[in-house]
């Protein structure tokens, strides 16, 4: 069945579909001068108002902090169909473009049940291909689906058919480039904060106009608006590759064999990836705590707690899970804590303050721009091993640890 512009109707047989023209054609032909076609262009891939972005949760995970189990979303940023039509009737009227909409409903897809992963169930899905056509340019198609047994599916899939449609001309493309990012989810699964933009995602009025001489570069995409996944799969392969690098073979293995379903990387898809690379990012935080305080205690004690705990060896490449990482870490610190010489006894040097220093103004930048609480901040940088009022206690040992945390806020 076809719909135009929100209304059912049958798309008569004997008229052919409009032509679509690469618009660097259309722009050499009479049907508008270079000064006009450039406006269009300019108008269309200009970003939305910061207040038409919204963001989803797209995937979750726990991570262990001081006060128990967090935990964190990743989240993608998208605007409304409204925001769409919005700015199409802004640039071309209400009369100066169209869309209309094929729906159809396909069978036999094989669907995980929600109650037991293990099995499969065959399912229906409402696809949707939505056609925009703006006079004078030329029609895109964009195509939706959603499970039909999804009460808001037909919603869904048309939404995402016509911001789909409207990317090929620009509209809402850069939404495409921008990073995901993980926050904490408060009880609701909601992000505890909105992310902030960066500022090639900002309209130009709302961009600083002190930095309008030097902007920040929008990265780069695909041509003929293809999204950047081999780019991003790269990124996500090479960072993994430094992570894996950084927590030691036995770790490493491990968690690529828990979460991404095997230990080569090349096998994995980009959601496996996000997720171990997350893990990955978490026991990072556990390593680098490890050395700070395998520095305060000394390697010969650091070794006779490896041989304590029947460990292979005081090798970071023999720590064979996240668990066992635990264990030492808190073991390790529990000791350093009681042979690290107090302020009173041994008053803070020249280092620690400077580190201080550096790290309580990194976190007064991150909590203006996230607006959360600067003892939060600091307490999340440091993986729940410092706090405000304890960085006035601190003493050149825990100069490691300082340095560590203002890094995760730079």
């Amino acid at each position: 069945m076809a719909y135009v512009n929100g209304a059912a109707r049958e798309r008569p047989g004997s008229v052919p579909p409009a032509m679509t023209a690469p618009v660097s054609e259309l722009a050499e032909t009479a049907t508008m001068n270079k000064e006009r076609f450039q406006e269009i262009k300019q108008r269309l891939i200009e970003p939305f108002n910061s207040e038409e972005i919204k963001w989803r949760v797209t995937a979750t995970s726990t991570i262990q902090t001081k006060h128990g189990p967090q935990k964190r979303g990743q989240l993608i940023a998208y605007a409304d169909q409204r925001a769409y039509t919005d700015r199409l009737n802004s640039v071309f009227g209400e009369w100066g473009w169209t869309r209309d909409y094929d729906v159809q409903v396909a069978q036999n897809f094989e669907r995980r049940t929600a109650s037991d992963k293990s099995q499969s169930a065959v399912a229906a899905k409402v696809v949707v291909v939505s056609r925009v056509t703006i006079h004078g340019l030329g029609t895109h198609t964009g195509v939706g689906e959603e499970w039909a047994d999804d009460e808001n599916a037909a919603t869904r899939a048309e939404a995402q058919a016509f911001k789909r449609a409207c990317a090929c001309f620009g509209l809402g493309r850069y939404l495409y480039d921008l990073d995901k990012t993980w926050v904490d989810l408060d009880q609701s699964n909601r992000p505890a904060y909105t992310p902030s933009l960066p500022e090639w995602a900002l309209p130009a009025s709302r961009q600083p106009q002190q930095r309008a001489s030097a902007p920040v570069p929008k990265p780069s995409s695909a041509g003929n608006g293809a999204p950047r996944n081999g780019l991003v799969r790269d990124e996500a392969l090479a960072a993994i590759t430094t992570l894996c690098d950084k927590v030691g073979f036995s770790l490493s293995q491990s968690t690529l064999q828990k979460y991404g379903g095997s230990t080569d990387l090349k096998r994995l898809g980009y959601a496996k990836l996000t997720l171990v690379m997350d893990k990955m990012t978490d026991l990072s935080r556990g390593i680098e705590r490890l050395v700070a305080g395998r520095a305060v205690l000394g390697d010969a004690a650091y070794s006779a707690l490896c041989r304590e705990m029947n460990l292979a060896s005081d090798s970071i490449d023999d720590i064979p899970d996240r668990d066992t990482l635990r264990v030492l870490v808190e073991r390790v610190e529990e000791q350093a804590r009681s042979k690290a010489p107090t302020a009173a006894t041994h008053p803070a040097s020249g280092r620690i303050a400077e580190a201080r220093g550096r790290l309580l103004q990194a976190a007064r930048k991150h909590a203006d721009r996230t607006r959360k609480r600067l003892a939060d901040v600091i307490e999340q940088a440091s993986v729940g091993t410092l706090t405000l009022d304890r960085l006035k206690d601190l003493t050149d040992a825990n100069v490691p640890e300082v340095e560590a945390a203002t890094a995760r806020l730079q």
